[in-house]
C-alpha cells in the first residue's frame, strides 16, 4: 500500500504506521465517477494510487486542479474545519486510491497527538504547494 512511500507519513514509527494502514482501505473508481461533491460534509481523505483525478471549481467559469502522480493527496479538507469539501473530484481515467476515513484518523491522532500534528503540519505543506500553484497559473492566465 502506497501510505508507507508518502510524505505524509513519512518518519511515523512503524506501530503507529500498522495503525494507519489498518484503518486504510484501497478502493477503485471508473471514469467519469464523482468521488465527492464541493460543499458536501468531507469524510475521508485520498491518496491517489494510480489514474487522474481532476479537482473541479465551478462558479460560473470551471477551474480544474488535475492529480496524476501516485501518493498525491487529496479530501484534506476532512481533517481541517469546516470539515466540508473544498471542490469536486472527478475521476478523469479509471483510478485507484487509499481511502482513509475522517473518523478513523481522528480517533489515531487522539491515541497519537504527536502523529497527528505531524501529519496536519504535512498536510498544510501539500495544501501551500497546491495554493502557489494555483497562483502561478493564475498569474500565467493574467499575462497572456
Amino acid at each position: 500500500m502506497i501510505i508507507n512511500e508518502i510524505e505524509l507519513f513519512k518518519g511515523i514509527n512503524f506501530e503507529v504506521m500498522e495503525e494507519i494502514a489498518g484503518i486504510a482501505s484501497e478502493e477503485g473508481y471508473s471514469k467519469d465517477t464523482v468521488m465527492f461533491e464541493r460543499g458536501t460534509q468531507a469524510d475521508c481523505l485520498y491518496i491517489l494510487e494510480q489514474g487522474t483525478v481532476n479537482l473541479v471549481i465551478k462558479s460560473g467559469v470551471s477551474i480544474v486542479y488535475n492529480l496524476k502522480e501516485p501518493g498525491e493527496i487529496f479530501g484534506w479538507s476532512s481533517l481541517v474545519e469546516p470539515s466540508t469539501y473544498t471542490a469536486s473530484a472527478v475521476c478523469a481515467e479509471d483510478t485507484k486510491v487509499v481511502k482513509l476515513q475522517k473518523s478513523k484518523l481522528e480517533k489515531l491522532f487522539d491515541l497519537h497527538p504527536d502523529v497527528g500534528l505531524k501529519v496536519l503540519r504535512r498536510l498544510g505543506g501539500v495544501f501551500s504547494k497546491r495554493l502557489a500553484n494555483v497562483y502561478q497559473d493564475l498569474l500565467s492566465a493574467r499575462c497572456n
